[in-house]
């Protein structure tokens, strides 16, 4: 029968893909409550990663570059921030299509989990031409405790995602040369340097340099000239091309470097000595459950002292150790264990690293670059099981032996363990309601215990089928079943405390989000002191949450910090709290010189307006008339991230300032007539403002920085194009238009909606006109109002709670809806106060909520509109909701229109 045409390179093709798609289905099913949106993912991944690449999606699709971050630290440079990051492919291209939301997380964290295992696939492949070894060490990678315990670190995710097809990559252009080999390389330093945490790339380039050193001197003690000419040729071209794809980024980082002391002088010493683990941390190699109490190990994160890389893989690293490796193999091993020991506090190497290796000073935790260990242990426990494949019997005993010698130190365990618990504790913890509430009750003694006990029924029949082995088909592949049944394990027992929420469901958590305004409306003009992270959005988000809310603030979670900030965070709390006793721009008559400064005798409330200078600078502001006066006003007119724009009425000449950083680049305009910017109170802008009506402008451009960065995409957009032509040729013989189709139509479609978002127009709408156009045209499913006496009632200090409404959901037929409550509040004086629901019943994790009355309060003595709003899910019969406010620091206000409105929820 004639074989059918083409069929063998479909074959061949089937063969090649066959491991990456196996691999894509164990990582989609071992992270199950990740791929299919069953959990929301947690901590800093929804605390700084999300929020961050949520911001630049804005941007990009409200047609800004994201220079500027005005919603966090009272002004930030974004696009000088290195976690942001602003540079990295992944950040444009998503925002192209789609955006940033919460199942978008959850996407992206499958796919660097599946690429992580990929590049360790070739990475071992490369080794030892094994495929089931490759698969081994890919499995073991992917779902090792460094990932697991590190679920809510993308940025440590990301690198582990490119190190491996850095590391292969580089070692292929080391032993074979080549153009294509330079720029597959620098393609993926690109995007390790420009995706993954700045740590994980400085010990990256370290351990290319110990590389490129041991071929050099390999070649030069063989002779053989030719061969060092072009490693050397071949690494310079390398590295011009990646400084070209890097040259936003290295300029970027070249503004803002001296003003931020992280980067120009490092961390303090002692700062990093307090984040090594302890040597006891080296168990969660064998019982990886144990480092969920974190306190037995020296109050250091889980995250950082789970090692966990397989049972069996950690046996064939052991069997490893006592056979002669390659040069490679040992260069790599070594540089890994230097670099994992460097996590421990109990040795010196991090200190040494520290005081003598440059670059080392600029991150806290050792623990963080430990993955370069770990993928040296795995990658020689690969290459060792690949050589038992052709060596059975001759190690056969061996691997008996040094599994006997593993289950005594599991048996230890366990009787060790048990002997420090009872079972009458083991009872009491297993009472618990819920899974997280016994892992919460757990001592460490019954999480080393249950491990234990699982990890030797793990060894038990690893030795059986070793000890049977003439009996047993495809022994091997029940080695690797029996090792994907334990990492499955491993990471089940360690998922919900340090990669998903046990709780809180993404779906939730996207129509949570979804109730704040798009894009950028101008801000409510309320004083900034009340943007604090309190009550602005709803659990589990609760840290730079000003993002979502466009609410202007002072505080962030982010270890980006300008000296001018932390100027005020951390040494002058007083000056901080007068300054953000404003709002986001206030007059001022009132001017002294820095030397006159003393945090100790400013006075919050009274000094508010208070404007500090440098010397210089007072000298020449003093001359100038200034006076305030109760009549004068402003609005802002205009608000985007790189441009704010006012109209003030003033009677006198006076000063402005506006309560954004003032980082070099920015510029003033009065009446598009340029001004000069002054920085006031260490950070803030202020400009000499003449008396009259004036429109006064704001506007940050980096012409340099963005042209870089389109040069920089399209240098790699044309690389990874190359590539992909070059591959298919080289398969196919030649390349005709079929095969273009694909990477043109996705090109097309970028570019149409790159022109589509920079040729939006910004309506410089409020926050309150976004959210009366949302809601107050649709048909509610329940309404009430408040009726008073007249059109207003007074809350009186007395009145600390008021109720509004009482709400039976059963009544209604209500499950699910958004609340909705508006009024007009006209407070006499500065107010705090709370807008509160609250669920009873049963079925509520978050019964209770709030949001700040103050938050929305522009001028005191006048009416100003506020509104609350809550998604309510799942509501039972037996659930209430009370409505009501809460007078906290008992004022007195006015009140009027109220309504409570419940509507469909929004999808």
């Amino acid at each position: 029968m004639n074989e059918i045409p083409g069929s063998h390179k479909i074959n061949d093709l089937g063969k090649r893909l066959s491991p990456y798609f196996l691999l894509l289905l164990i990582v989609v099913f071992g992270f199950w409550q990740v791929s299919f949106l069953f959990r929301a993912l947690k901590w800093d991944m929804i605390d700084v990663v999300f929020p961050f690449r949520f911001y630049f999606s804005e941007c990009i699709r409200s047609g800004y570059f994201p220079f500027w971050n005005p919603y966090l630290q009272t002004g930030t440079p974004f696009f000088a921030d290195l976690q942001a990051p602003t540079y990295y492919p992944e950040l444009l291209f998503t925002s192209l299509f789609g955006g940033y939301g919460i199942y978008t997380m959850h996407f992206w964290f499958t796919v660097y989990l599946f690429l992580a295992a990929a590049g360790m696939f070739q990475l071992s492949y490369l080794f030892n031409q094994n495929r089931l070894a490759s698969f081994l060490a890919a499995f073991s990678y992917a779902f090792s405790g460094f990932v697991v315990g590190h679920g809510q670190h993308f940025f440590l995710l990301v690198g582990v995602a490119w190190i491996p097809f850095v590391i292969k990559n580089y070692l292929e252009l080391l032993q074979k040369g080549g153009m294509i080999q330079v720029i597959k390389t620098a393609v993926f330093v690109f995007l390790m340097v420009t995706g993954a945490y700045q740590a994980l790339s400085i010990t990256l380039f370290y351990l290319l340099a110990v590389l490129f050193i041991w071929f050099i001197i390999k070649e030069i003690t063989q002779k053989n000239r030719a061969r060092v000419f072009r490693i050397i040729k071949e690494n310079l071209f390398l590295f011009l091309v990646v400084l070209i794809l890097l040259l936003p980024l290295v300029f970027s980082t070249l503004e803002v470097l001296t003003s931020v002391d992280r980067l120009s002088n490092g961390i303090d010493a002692g700062k990093i000595a307090q984040y090594g683990q302890s040597l006891r941390t080296l168990i969660s190699f064998l019982v990886p459950f144990s480092t969920l109490k974190f306190d037995y190990f020296g109050n250091i994160d889980t995250c950082m002292i789970d090692h966990y890389f397989g049972l069996v893989t950690f046996l064939f690293l052991g069997l490893a150790l006592f056979r002669k490796r390659t040069g490679i193999e040992y260069l790599i091993f070594i540089f890994g264990g230097i670099i994992f020991a460097s996590s421990f506090r109990d040795l010196p190497v991090r200190d040494f690293m520290f005081r003598f290796v440059p670059f080392m000073n600029l991150f806290k935790y050792a623990a963080y670059i430990r993955i370069f260990g770990l993928l040296a242990f795995i990658l020689l426990a690969a290459n060792y099981f690949s050589f038992l494949q052709q060596n059975f019997e001759k190690e056969r005993k061996r691997i008996l032996i040094t599994g006997v010698l593993l289950l005594a130190v599991l048996l230890f365990f366990i009787f060790y363990s048990f002997g420090k618990t009872s079972p009458a504790e083991i009872k009491n913890t297993f009472a618990q309601k819920s899974w997280g509430e016994i892992l919460a009750a757990m001592p460490v003694s019954q999480l080393v215990f249950f491990q234990a006990v699982f990890q030797s029924v793990l060894l038990l029949v690893f030795l059986a089928l070793i000890f049977f082995h003439k009996k047993i088909r495809h022994l091997f592949q029940l080695v690797v079943v029996l090792l994907v049944v334990d990492m499955f394990a491993a990471t089940q027992l360690n998922m919900f405390v340090s990669v998903v929420d046990p709780v809180r469901k993404p779906v939730h958590m996207k129509k949570d989000l979804a109730l704040f305004p798009e894009k950028f409306p101008i801000p409510v003009n309320n004083k900034i002191i009340y943007n604090d992270n309190q009550h602005v959005i709803f659990p589990p988000f609760w840290r730079n949450t000003s993002v979502f809310s466009k609410e202007i603030s002072f505080y962030s979670f982010s270890s980006f910090e300008l000296n001018s900030f932390n100027k005020l965070d951390d040494d002058y709390p007083n000056l901080r709290n007068a300054v953000l006793n404003n709002r986001l721009f206030y007059f001022s008559d009132t001017i002294f010189p820095l030397s006159q400064f003393d945090d100790n005798k400013v006075n919050s409330e009274t000094c508010s307006e208070w404007l500090y200078f440098q010397d210089d600078i007072f000298d020449v502001l003093s001359e100038k008339a200034a006076k305030t006066d109760s009549s004068d006003t402003g609005i802002i007119k205009e608000f985007s991230p790189n441009k704010i724009t006012l109209e003030t009425v003033t009677k006198n000449d006076q000063f402005l300032t506006l309560l954004q950083t003032n980082f070099k680049g920015w510029k003033a305009f009065i009446d598009n007539v340029e001004t000069p910017v002054y920085t006031s109170n260490f950070n803030y802008r202020t400009v000499f403002l003449p008396g009259g009506t004036h429109t006064i402008r704001f506007e940050y451009k980096n012409n340099k920085v963005l042209f870089l960065n389109i040069f920089s995409n399209v240098v790699f957009v044309f690389l990874v194009l190359f590539l992909v032509v070059y591959y298919l040729r080289r398969k196919n013989g030649q390349v005709g238009w079929f095969y273009l189709w694909i990477p043109g139509v996705f090109l097309v479609v970028a570019l149409s909606l790159l022109a589509r978002n920079f040729s939006h127009r910004n309506e410089n709408k409020s926050v309150y006109e976004i959210y009366n156009e949302r809601w107050f045209e649709e048909k509610p499913l329940y309404n009430v109002g408040k009726n008073f006496d007249g059109n207003e009632t007074t809350i009186l200090p007395e009145n600390e709670f008021f109720l509004i409404s009482k709400i039976d959901p059963d009544s209604l037929k209500l499950k699910n809806g958004t609340l909705v409550v508006t009024a007009e509040i006209k407070p006499a004086e500065n107010m705090e106060g709370l807008l509160v629901s609250d669920i009873h019943g049963s079925g509520i994790a978050d019964g209770w909520h709030a949001s700040k009355i103050e938050k929305q309060i522009e001028k005191t003595g006048e009416w100003n509109k506020v509104i609350y709003f809550r998604n309510l899910y799942d509501l039972k019969k037996d659930n209430t909701v009370d409505v009501y406010i809460w007078n906290l620091k008992k004022c007195s206000f006015e009140i009027k229109n109220m309504e409570v409105n419940i509507y469909p929820l929004i999808h």
